[in-house]
Formats: structure tokens, C-alpha cells, sequence
């Protein structure tokens, strides 16, 4: 078992209950209230931003080339991924005066300042664990929609559950857990255990920004 697929093991019932949120069966489902969607989408704009942040301190905190070349190429990627985003709010009636104007929520500001606090106070271990719940999250959650066959005829998130299930997200999620194994492998213990609780933090993160998408908060 690979570290990461460990740190995922481990964290339990905080896992199922992030991949198996009542915000994503709804999605999965075509039942999600499109109030909800539309708010999860500008709060996931802000925290694209700032997940971006994060991921820069992955040059910062690199240790040789390639580790900056590995972070650049995320970064990039991210950033069109965010141009994307933009077009898709538009398609869901969200202009990018919207998303510039729209505030913070609590569960955001939360998680993401959570997620660059270990990046600022670790090295690239601890960043990339709390990165971790996001970078894999989705792409286990669009894939189990997909092979279960969650998703009707007509989902008005279908192209939400497509981009997440294709092969790009795909692969930078292996890439993502590449990444980390490599990190992880000849730490000792005592880190090993502070980057479980890490994740465990981070996934809970992630289910609380699920629900303040249901609640609108």
C-alpha cells in the first residue's frame, strides 16, 4: 500500500464522509438545488486563488529543479484550469465581476489558510499532504459517479462530474499521488504521523466546504 492510498486508509470516516457527502450524491444525482451549485461555485473560484498560493510555495520550498519544474507545471495548470472555471460560472449565470466582488466564506478562509499555514511552517511533505484531499478528492468522487452509474440522463452537473472523471484530472491526481509517495517514503515516523493528521484536517476541510455549499453559508 502507498503512502498515500495509507494516509487515506487511515483517515477513515473523515474520508467517506467528504467522498460520500450529501452535497455530492445530490450532484450525482441531478437533485443538488442549483442556489447551492452556483454558491459552491464562487466560493471554489476564491479558493482556487488561494489554493494557487499554496502551490507556489511549492517552488519556494523545492529542494532542486526538478521539484520547482513539478511545481511550475502544476501551477500552470491550475491557472488555466481557473480560466476554465471562469467560463463555467458564465455558462451557470456567475460573471467574473461576481466572482471578483463575491466574499469569502468562513469554511474558505478556514481551509485555505489552513492548507498554506503547513505549506509556511513545513516543507514540501506537509504542503503537499494538505493539498492532497482536493487534488485526489475529486477525481475518486467524479469516478465513482461514473462507474456506478450515479449520474441520469440529463444531469444538469454532468459537465462538472465529465471534467473531473476525464483523463487530464485523472492523471494529475496519479501525479499528485506520485508526488507525494516519493516525499514520503524514508520519513521517519514521528513526520509521518504529523502528516496523517494533516490530511485527516484537510479532508475535514473538504466536507465542510461540501456543506457550506448545501447551507449557503
Amino acid at each position: 500500500m502507498s503512502i498515500t492510498q495509507t494516509l487515506i486508509k487511515n483517515a477513515g470516516q473523515h474520508w467517506l464522509d467528504y467522498v460520500e457527502h450529501a452535497f455530492v450524491q445530490q450532484l450525482a444525482t441531478g437533485t443538488l438545488p442549483k442556489e447551492c451549485f452556483q454558491h459552491y461555485l464562487k466560493q471554489d473560484y476564491l479558493f482556487l486563488f488561494q489554493y494557487n498560493r499554496a502551490l507556489s510555495l511549492g517552488i519556494y520550498k523545492a529542494e532542486n529543479f526538478a521539484q520547482m519544474r513539478e511545481a511550475n507545471e502544476a501551477i500552470g495548470a491550475l491557472l488555466n484550469e481557473i480560466k476554465l472555471h471562469i467560463q463555467f460560472c458564465e455558462r451557470w449565470g456567475i460573471d467574473e465581476k461576481t466572482l471578483f466582488s463575491t466574499e469569502e466564506s468562513t469554511a474558505c478562509v478556514a481551509y485555505t489558510r489552513y492548507v498554506l499555514d503547513c505549506g509556511m511552517t513545513g516543507g514540501l511533505p506537509e504542503l503537499y499532504t494538505a493539498l492532497a484531499p482536493c487534488a485526489i478528492g475529486y477525481a475518486v468522487i467524479a469516478k465513482n459517479i461514473v462507474e456506478r452509474g450515479l449520474s441520469p440522463a440529463n444531469n444538469p452537473y454532468q459537465d462538472w462530474i465529465d471534467t473531473y472523471a476525464g483523463d487530464e484530472f485523472q492523471a494529475a491526481a496519479q501525479q499528485a499521488m506520485q508526488t507525494l509517495d516519493q516525499l514520503c517514503a524514508t520519513l521517519p515516523t514521528a513526520q509521518q504521523e504529523k502528516l496523517q493528521s494533516i490530511f485527516n484536517t484537510a479532508t475535514r476541510m473538504e466536507s465542510a466546504f461540501w456543506q457550506m455549499g448545501l447551507d449557503l453559508s
